[in-house]
């Protein structure tokens, strides 16, 4: 891991870090706190991200999604309070976006039952497998944020490689931390800026390979769309989700996705070389 410290303002020192997890750049700027207590909130960050990064990779055979994966379809699995709440919460979201978002994307339809009185988890069938890629990273930066609040952090920004990024408070010079959108086609040059406060942000659309790799769970196959959509909202777990969805769905139903998240703006960007076009869903 990474550490950078920096006192040269002494009204507003500020504590960094960078590591990587959960298959991209983690990188935290911790405003107002001395050298000692920006290490330590560093590692409790990194400890607490690698943690849910081995708990929710299906490709981890020790994990506790793998052993779901790999037994779920036979008979019911016990989980614990953490897996049992993310896929509980997977399927409000499934049910709150028709069905755009879903944890097995390649299948139609609810993938899993749960008991809530054993929290025991049994798939629909051999051919559910679920992935946690495009809830993991928001339910993560959702419990790094409610960690440092915890920890009486009053300014702080967490960026998951520039795709998932939540703030606290403002930035300690502006009333928001300004969040550029990098322009895909043309590297260096920012199609779209975003003011978080207390907020939070993601971009969803190819990865930074140009690689197309969102699935469209209605029709099992990657969505192949070359606009990005970019979600900004209090929550980074409902900004991620809902991202992911309006991606994967066209963009004749994202208007009818947004109704149901109040409080929350998403713009489709389009970018075909130095030329961006934006425009909000609604």
């Amino acid at each position: 891991m990474q550490f950078h410290y920096s006192s040269k303002n002494p009204l507003y020192p500020m504590a960094s870090c960078a590591f990587h997890a959960m298959h991209t750049r983690v990188e935290m700027l911790v405003v107002g706190v001395e050298r000692d207590r920006g290490e330590e909130l560093a590692h409790m960050l990194r400890e607490r991200v690698c943690d849910m990064a081995r708990r929710f990779n299906r490709f981890d055979m020790t994990s506790p999604l793998a052993v779901v994966n790999a037994r779920a379809a036979v008979e019911a699995v016990s989980v614990d309070d953490e897996l049992y709440m993310a896929l509980q919460l997977c399927e409000v979201f499934r049910k709150g976006t028709y069905g755009y978002f879903s944890a097995a994307p390649t299948l139609k339809g609810a993938p899993f039952v749960l008991c809530d009185q054993s929290h025991e988890v049994r798939l629909q069938s051999e051919d559910a497998l679920i992935d946690l890629g495009g809830f993991a990273k928001g339910f993560a930066l959702e419990q790094i944020v409610t960690l440092l609040r915890s920890e009486g952090v009053g300014m702080a920004l967490v960026n998951f490689g520039n795709s998932s990024i939540a703030s606290i408070g403002h930035h300690p010079y502006g009333e928001g931390w300004g969040v550029g959108v990098e322009n895909p086609e043309c590297r260096g040059m920012q199609a779209f800026e975003v003011r978080l406060c207390d907020g939070a942000m993601s971009l969803s659309g190819r990865t930074p390979s140009g690689e197309y790799h969102i699935i469209n769970p209605h029709t099992g196959v990657k969505v192949a769309q070359d606009e990005m959509i970019l979600v900004e909202g209090r929550s980074p777990l409902v900004a991620e989700v809902l991202s992911t969805a309006l991606y994967a769905a066209p963009a004749s139903e994202r208007a009818t996705i947004m109704q149901s998240f109040g409080g929350y703006v998403a713009t489709e960007i389009y970018c075909r070389g130095a030329n961006v076009k934006c425009r909000r869903i609604e």
